[in-house]
């Protein structure tokens, strides 16, 4: 056995030592490494949203009579949407317009509420050349009467060339110190479950929130959206009991309030509407309630074509009932759920409850956007059925539901064979096809994309 001299041990041991640092130098840089590689990707991490078929989660309502899905060219959440597929919350903040009051300039022309963009045209002939349906997602509004969320919205439809359905409360065409003049079904004149225009005027005073919101429901209706109606006060479990002459004396009186808002409230300086008894088509009842055959022979009595006051199946085509056609809002999947839930922007926020924290807001809007975009890519993906989406003028939850809806919005309407309409646009194209091809479509019988 050798023995080592003490210059050999003493060098033996200097370069042990070089070995110790140098691996621990090793493993500080691959932990600096990791960190910093961490720290890189957080970003990304948090902006790249999975798609419901990546994290494996099925909606619990199906189509009605689904055909087996192929792969598609373009769907919804195809790359080349990767722009707006990033959680980014869109501010709602009005757009920049040459408008006055923060709308869009009033439009020279009036454009039909029943025609779509020349976006929306373009991917009706573009599915139709295909041999298949366009997949229709039509978005409306209740209780619509508040010029800042039109200052929102309406710039949007026009960014985007898609029509809205906007679905205004009469009652807010009513100042406060003329309400006796509405006489609702069974109840004290005057009687609104919503209160009246002081609620909403803020410091605008009544009067002139009365002018902002006509401003507003003319620039709109202009550019080709549709104003309906979701009836005077929102009167909710008791219209469950309302006879079709309870009805048709509710939706008068609504069309009277918005065809005669000045000589109602004694307007020195009258309103011009640019609205029409002819622009009416239809509407929502609050809280979807009414028996729908009373509701149903009154609109007929009206001269309306729809009504989208009802809960449905996703996947199921429109039909007739009673002559008029039913738009119902489908229950789908609750993303960040086992749950189903009607695609209503309420209906969310009653499951979520009330948030405060901004994360929270985040993930409720981001839980929201993948529900959404979920259940259009199944439509896409089967038998195309329109897709209905129901929002409010709020902005529950820091805006989180506004947000998604937006966010869905900017990819579903640039979407190839994706058309972006209002319901009455919708009822009229419906018109236009027989019932064979209709119960054609419902069944999933075309050429998948």
């Amino acid at each position: 056995m050798a023995t080592r001299t003490p210059t050999s041990y003493t060098r033996h041991r200097q370069q042990a030592a070089v070995r110790r640092r140098r691996i621990v130098l090793l493993i500080v840089l691959a932990v600096v490494l990791c960190v910093v590689g961490v720290a890189l990707a957080y970003p990304h991490l948090k902006t790249t949203e999975a798609t419901p078929a990546m994290v494996g989660a099925k909606p619990t309502t199906a189509a009605a009579t689904p055909a087996k899905p192929a792969k598609a060219q373009a769907t919804v959440d195809d790359a080349a949407a990767a722009a707006s597929n990033t959680t980014t919350t869109p501010a709602v903040t009005p757009a920049a317009t040459d408008g006055t009051n923060g709308l869009p300039p009033m439009p020279a022309t009036e454009w039909p509420d029943s025609k779509p963009t020349p976006q929306a045209q373009a991917a009706i002939d573009l599915a139709l050349s295909h041999g298949r349906p366009p997949q229709f997602l039509i978005s409306s509004f209740d209780g619509a009467a508040d010029i800042d969320m039109y200052r929102l919205w309406l710039p949007l439809a026009q960014k985007l060339g898609a029509r809205f359905t906007f679905f205004v409360s009469g009652i807010y065409m009513l100042l406060p110190q003329y309400g006796t003049t509405y006489k609702p079904p069974h109840k004290a004149a005057g009687y609104s479950a919503l209160g009246g225009y002081s609620e909403l005027a803020g410091s605008k005073g009544a009067v002139q929130n009365l002018r902002d919101n006509w401003a507003a429901f003319n620039v709109a209706r202009m550019m080709g959206n549709e104003i309906g109606t979701h009836y005077v006060s929102h009167i909710c479990e008791d219209s469950n009991t309302w006879t079709t002459a309870d009805w048709v004396s509710e939706a008068s009186q609504w069309e009277s309030l918005m065809l005669n808002a000045s000589s109602i409230n004694h307007l020195a300086t009258p309103i011009t509407p640019l609205v029409t008894k002819a622009d009416f088509h239809g509407g929502r009842t609050p809280c979807l309630n009414g028996d729908k055959t009373a509701l149903y022979a009154a609109s007929k009595q009206m001269g309306w074509e729809y009504d989208a006051s009802q809960e449905g199946i996703l996947g199921q085509w429109p039909q007739r009932q009673q002559g008029i056609w039913n738009f119902p809002l489908p229950s789908i999947h609750r993303f960040g759920s086992k749950y189903a839930t009607l695609a209503m922007d309420y209906n969310f926020y009653f499951n979520h409850g009330k948030v405060t924290d901004p994360g929270m807001q985040k993930t409720l809007e981001n839980w929201t956007y993948q529900s959404y975009i979920g259940a259009l890519n199944q439509m896409y993906h089967s038998n195309r059925a329109p897709l209905i989406l129901g929002s409010h003028f709020a902005t529950w939850n820091g805006g989180a539901y506004n947000h998604a809806l937006i966010r869905t919005l900017n990819k579903a309407c640039t979407t190839p064979e994706v058309a972006c309409v209002d319901f009455i646009t919708l009822a009229r194209w419906l018109d236009q096809q027989s019932p064979a091809q209709l119960a054609k479509w419902n069944a999933g019988n075309f050429k998948q994309s």
